[in-house]
C-alpha cells in the first residue's frame, strides 16, 4: 500500500490500526512501514495521545453529609496505563477529607498498579486521621480484593446509604 498517496487514507488506516480492525497482513505491513517511517511513526504517535485524551474518564466529586464521594464520570479501569488511575490519585490526594467513599460502580477492572492506588488512596486517609470506603465493586474487583486480602482493609458496601451511615458521626 502506498501510505503517503492519499493523506485522508493514511488517516483511516491509523484509526483502523488503533481500533484493531485490521486484518494480520494489513497489521503487519503497516506496523513495518510505521518503524521505518518518521513521518507515519509521528502522526500514530499524535492519533495515539489524541484517542487517549478524548477517552480520558474524570472523577466527579460530590459531598453526602460529611462524607467525600468519588465517582468516576464514565467506564473507567484502574490499570498501569490508564487514565482514570491518574485521575482518581490526583482527586484522592488533593484532599485532606477524613470520610471518603469511592464509587467503583463504572470501573470493569483492577490490576495491581490499581490495587496499588487503592492502598495508597487508603493510607492517605488514614494519615490525615481518617476512612476510606469502597462502593459497588463489581464481582471481578470484589474477586480480586478477595483474593489479596485487601477486603479485610478496605470496606466495601454495594448501597450507598449503608456505606454513608457507616462512617462515624
Amino acid at each position: 500500500m502506498q501510505y503517503h498517496q492519499d493523506p485522508l487514507q493514511r488517516e483511516q488506516l491509523i484509526r483502523n490500526y488503533l481500533l484493531k480492525r485490521l486484518d494480520a497482513g494489513a497489521q503487519e505491513a503497516f506496523e513495518s512501514h510505521y518503524l521505518v517511517c518518521q513521518e507515519c511513526f509521528e502522526e500514530l504517535g499524535a492519533s495515539e495521545l489524541l484517542v487517549s485524551g478524548l477517552a480520558e474518564t474524570g472523577v466527579d466529586q460530590r459531598r453526602l453529609e460529611d462524607v467525600l464521594v468519588l465517582q468516576f464520570s464514565g467506564p473507567a479501569q484502574l490499570t498501569r496505563d490508564s487514565l482514570g488511575l491518574k485521575s482518581l490519585l490526583q482527586g484522592m490526594l488533593a484532599q485532606k477529607d477524613t470520610k471518603v467513599l469511592i464509587d467503583l460502580g463504572r470501573v470493569s477492572r483492577i490490576d495491581s498498579a490499581g490495587l496499588g492506588l487503592l492502598l495508597r488512596c487508603y493510607s492517605h486517609a488514614v494519615h490525615h486521621q481518617g476512612m476510606l470506603k469502597l462502593l459497588n465493586p463489581n464481582a471481578e474487583v470484589e474477586r480480586l480484593l478477595r483474593l489479596t486480602r485487601l477486603d479485610e482493609v478496605l470496606e466495601t458496601y454495594h448501597d450507598e446509604q449503608q456505606a454513608l451511615e457507616s462512617f462515624p458521626k
